[in-house]
Order: structure tokens, then sequence, then C-alpha cells
């Protein structure tokens, strides 16, 4: 695999832009088979095309159109009223009548229209907050996927160059056994590992073709088993310093969600008090009776009775859904500062058990099978030795691709908890 870049790199600082409503990103639908992918790309792909995303545009239009909608207030009412029709003779039919015709307003008090306007805004931007945590859990699953590809690309490659090893010491046994050095059975046992080598080569490519299909179908693409990521695992990106981590706690997004429900049900808190209060119809009219042929004006107003407040048991409830709203606050905002602590020291011990691998432990075990495999054929080790001298590397290799793959994850988990940019620091590094 080719590795355009020195380091490993979440492109976080460009989320920041995809997370403004309605942004959208122009691209294609599709990648050519065998394509060198880059994260971003695949950022881009996903936040523009993925399905999951597709519902939220109408549900922000909707919680758009009820802002509108609070914002209108009561509409006056027309009234026609007549009365004194059929009678007796001579004031049969109409000729009696007295015909009223009025208007009426309803007149809120108690601040109730904007106190309905900020439920209505508050619960726009819980929305927009939703809809930002969705993208985010989107796109935190296509850096889960692409850490996925590119752990499955290193596999395959350390699978070929196993292959190669084996075919390499199969060769070095039909050597001896023609030389009289070994028996048959050295060299039945090499083929043996031969074809097992490269049933772990054919398992890889299958894994890391089902790798790349996953990560294609984030953006509704399928068939596509032939993409390869652009950058690689190794060398770890720097971590920020644990003080500026828990700087940025406040700005957690499933902080600032909570946050904005709170909000929101402060705001129906003050709603359901607005709407304790009593509202006031007044209405203006004119009369006109045919016996007299008079006109008269007419006014009138209305209000409910009443010696407790209507409202007290929503009062009670919006008050409690506040109270509940704060606590679960409080609780996440505790639980967070545990998380974060314990998945930034999981880091550094990533960090250092993979230096330990990298440093000391892998060239000593290659340098351990070079010396044995080269003995192997002048006769001063036996095969056993050779396979476990070639065992001990590979599993080496093996847990360095697995630790590099966790320390990714975990670091994509704690960019997704915190909304960190770590990937700014990563670009300064690589420039320098």
């Amino acid at each position: 695999m080719k590795c355009r870049t020195s380091g490993w790199r979440l492109v976080a600082s460009s989320l920041l832009c995809l997370f403004a409503p309605g942004h959208l990103i122009a691209g294609n639908t599709s990648v050519p088979m065998g394509t060198e992918i880059t994260l971003q790309d695949v950022l881009s792909r996903t936040v523009e095309q993925n399905p999951a995303l597709g519902v939220y545009p109408y549900r922000l239009r909707a919680a758009d159109a009820a802002v509108l909608q609070s914002s209108l207030g009561p509409q006056p009412e027309l009234s026609v009223e007549v009365e004194n029709i059929a009678g007796d003779a001579p004031l049969n039919g109409v000729e009696g009548a007295q015909i009223t015709v009025a208007l009426s307003q309803l007149i809120e008090l108690g601040n109730k229209r904007n106190s309905r306007n900020e439920v209505a805004t508050r619960a726009l931007n819980t929305e927009q907050q939703g809809y930002a945590i969705a993208r985010l859990d989107v796109l935190g699953e296509a850096v889960t996927r692409y850490i996925a590809l590119a752990r499955f690309e290193e596999e395959l490659a350390l699978a070929e160059r196993t292959l190669a090893l084996a075919e390499k010491a199969k060769q070095a046994a039909r050597r001896r056994v023609n030389a009289g050095a070994a028996s048959k059975a050295d060299l039945t046992r090499m083929t043996l590992a031969s074809r097992h080598a490269d049933i772990a080569r054919r398992r890889a490519d299958m894994e890391r073709g089902r790798a790349s299909q996953q990560l294609a179908a984030l953006w509704g693409q399928q068939g596509a088993d032939q993409l390869h990521p652009a950058t690689s695992l190794r060398p770890l990106p720097k971590l920020p310093p644990r003080e500026q981590i828990l700087d940025q706690l406040e700005q957690a997004p499933q902080l600032l969600q909570l946050a904005s429900e709170t909000r929101l049900h402060a705001a129906q808190s003050r709603l359901a008090n607005a709407r304790g209060s009593r509202d006031v119809t007044v209405s203006v009219g004119a009369r006109h009776d045919r016996v007299d042929n008079n006109n008269t004006l007419v006014l009138g107003f209305s209000v409910p009775l009443g010696l407790k407040n209507p409202n007290r048991g929503n009062i009670a409830r919006a008050e409690s859904q506040l109270a509940a709203s704060e606590a679960q606050l409080q609780a996440r905002r505790i639980e967070l500062v545990a998380t974060l602590d314990t998945l930034y020291r999981s880091l550094n011990l990533l960090r250092e058990e993979l230096a330990l691998i990298d440093e000391s432990a892998l060239p000593l075990a290659r340098q351990l099978y070079a010396d044995i495999q080269k003995g192997y054929r002048s006769g001063r080790y036996s095969l056993l030795e050779l396979i476990d001298a070639q065992q001990e590397q590979l599993n080496l290799e093996y847990r360095a691709i697995n630790l590099a793959a966790q320390f990714h994850l975990q670091r994509n988990e704690l960019e997704r908890l915190t909304g960190l940019p770590f990937s700014q620091a990563d670009e300064q590094e690589i420039s320098q």
C-alpha cells in the first residue's frame, strides 16, 4: 500500500464546516475500482450521500415551520347574531329582527406568544444539535471503517510477505533434502507451511475486500471491493495535553445536546407558567333594530373564571422535566470526565507498547529469524527452530498492526466525544 502522508490524520478540523446547516459537498456518486482514497474524500462522500442523514433536512424544515407558527397570534373573529325572528304578526319573518354584527379578539396575557416562540426556537436548536450529533456518529463510523480498511490492507501486505518467506524456506528445505542433509519430512512441513501462508493471504485479501465494500456502503456504492486507503496506521500522531482535552469538555457534542435540551425544558416551563394566566376576549360591533330602524354600538369582553391556576399540572410536569434534564446533564459531564481520562491513559499505554515492539522486539525478532534462516541452510539449526523464529516474528508484526488500529479507534472515540480537531497539530508536524 502506498502511503502519501507520514502519519494518520482524521481531518477533524474540516468537519466543523460540515456541521453547518445545509452544507453539501459536490462529488461523484461512486469511486472507481482500484482507487486510492483519502479519509477526507470518505468523509465528504459520507456526509453528502449517507442515506441515514436524508431524514434530517425534513425534520429541520418542520421545526423551522413550527417557529413560524409560534409567532402567529390569535386571529379576530367575526360574529353575526339575529334575534326576534319568526315571531307573531305583524312581526313575522324577519320584520322584527335585531341584527348584531361584531368583531372579537382574544388578547393573550402573560407573555404567551414570546414564550411559545422561545419554545419553538429552542426545539429547532435542539433538532439542529441532534442533526450535528447524527452526522458526527456517521462520520465516526466512516473513520472506524477506514481504519479497518487500513488494518486489513497492512495485514494483507504482511500475509504476502509471509508467503514469500514460506516459499524461500521451502526452497531451502528442498536444497537440503536434495543434498541429503535433511529428511523429506522437512520439505513436507515447509510445503504445508507455504500452503497455510497462501490460505492466510487469500483470507486477508477477502477481509480487505469486505472492509472496502463496507466503507463504500456508507455513501451507497455497491461492489467497491478494491478501494485502498491513502494513509497508513503508523507512525502514530501525537496527542494534545490532557488539560486541553478537559478544557474542551464543555464543547463535547453530547453535552451540547443535553444543554440544548435543558434550555428547551426551561422554555417549556416558562410557557407552562405563561399559559396559567387568563386571557381576555374583547368585542365591538353594531346592532340594527328593524322595528325602530335604530343602529347602536355593542361592546363586550369575556374572561375565564377560576380560583386556581388552570395549568398547574402542566407547570409541575415542566418543572420536573427541567430538573431531570439538569441532573442528566451533570451526570453526563461527570461520566465524560471519567471516560476521557480512561481513554487518554489507554492511548498512552498503546503508544508505549507499540514503541517497545517497533523499536526493540521486532528488530530482534527479525534479526533472529534472519540468523536462523541462514544457519538452517548450513545445517546449524533445525526446521523447528526456523518455524518458531518465523512465528515469533509474525506474532509481533500482527500485534503491532493490532495495537496501531486500536490506537486510532480509541483516538476516534476521543475525538467523537470532545470534537477536538487533533489533525491540525498533525498537519503542522508533517509540514515541518
